[in-house]
């Protein structure tokens, strides 16, 4: 080995030759993390940002220092998951960060590669904290992690396109527009709703979606807004939908959605009816490939996307093979959109 690793206790495992320190990550080198994600990305990582992303019990972050100087960083955004009808645990990757400067060295010995290397051995698979690792590499970084013996490939994501128009097939209901100072009395109608989710989708893998879930990812943001509307029944009062939008200038993307029973179709109806209120000309939205059909509805557009869903093969854990179509992902899985 030619690298030092320095555990969650700060105790170090020699040697050390090339003077790189593998580490895991604390709230001090948010600044350092800042910094490289800007010089990377091209893009500002307030301190908000990495707080809402990594200063919490179910995220994990690697950083690869070379002489003082953070060179790399893994980082990985932890969730509930169900997993055929059984909770489990899965972990994001996130913030995938190479310094230039260090690009060139030989892959097995790179930052890149001992961040990821370290962060899969220690936090994911049998007798990890996580049981599974996802995320949603570009097809080039998905090759460069497959040649490294890290991931392999699962299943893909899909776009779905709408042309916004008024619609008489909708799921009909009260709706209300969910913000901070209601949230709270909708609480229990959203973890009715997710509850009823994870049973219609019990077969397949899908993050654990229930109140606590909607204000940290949607309310909590600490950049991005987006619309959160719940649908009860005028009848009974009982939640039908819960559904998230992010709007950008004449467009909508549908981030989420929770239902009572898998009727994608009187959802998006809804959401497109929403849509012509507000004046937006078109919807979007991603999903697995294993649930192209489910949103074939209402004249939709359909594409397939550059994004590969990967699973873990750097530590010991579940097969791949066991793993392909199985995960429902749609926008708002991401940590970025």
């Amino acid at each position: 080995m030619d690298f030092t690793v320095i555990d969650s206790s700060n105790e170090l495992i020699p040697v050390s030759e090339s003077g790189l320190v593998v580490r895991v990550a604390n709230k001090e080198d948010a600044p350092a993390v800042c910094h490289l994600f800007k010089k990377i990305f091209q893009q500002e990582m307030t301190h908000e940002h990495w707080r809402w992303k990594y200063d919490r019990s179910y995220s994990r972050e690697i950083v690869v220092y070379k002489n003082d100087e953070l060179v790399a960083h893994y980082g990985g955004v932890g969730l509930q998951v169900m997993l055929d009808g059984k909770e489990n645990t899965a972990i994001q990757i996130t913030d995938l960060m190479v310094d230039p400067a260090v690009r060139n060295t030989v892959r097995t010995a790179s930052p890149f590669y001992l961040s990821a290397k370290y962060f899969l051995e220690n936090f994911v698979g049998y007798k990890n904290p996580f049981l599974l690792a996802y995320g949603f590499p570009s097809e080039r970084a998905m090759g460069l992690s497959e040649k490294l013996g890290l991931f392999g490939p699962v299943g893909k994501i899909w776009e779905s396109n709408w042309q916004v128009k008024q619609t008489e097939k909708f799921l009909k209901g009260k709706i209300f527009e969910l913000n901070e100072n209601n949230f709270l009395r909708f609480e229990k109608s959203i973890n009715r709703l997710w509850i009823k989710t994870s049973q219609a989708l019990n077969k397949n893998y899908v993050c654990k979606k229930d109140a606590d879930y909607f204000q940290w990812r949607y309310l909590n943001h600490p950049s991005k807004h987006y619309l959160l509307y719940l649908v009860e029944s005028r009848m009974t009062r009982k939640p039908k939908a819960l559904f998230v939008l992010k709007q950008e200038n004449n467009k909508c993307m549908l981030m989420d959605i929770l239902i009572r029973s898998l009727d994608i179709e009187s959802v998006i109806g809804l959401v497109m009816n929403i849509c012509t209120q507000q004046q937006c000309a078109q919807l979007s939205t991603w999903h697995s490939d294993l649930f192209s059909t489910l949103f074939s509805v209402h004249d939709s557009r359909q594409k397939e996307l550059p994004i590969i869903i990967p699973a873990n093969t750097c530590s010991t854990g579940p097969e791949p093979d066991t793993q392909i179509n199985k995960w429902w992902f749609m926008p708002g899985d991401t940590d970025y959109l």
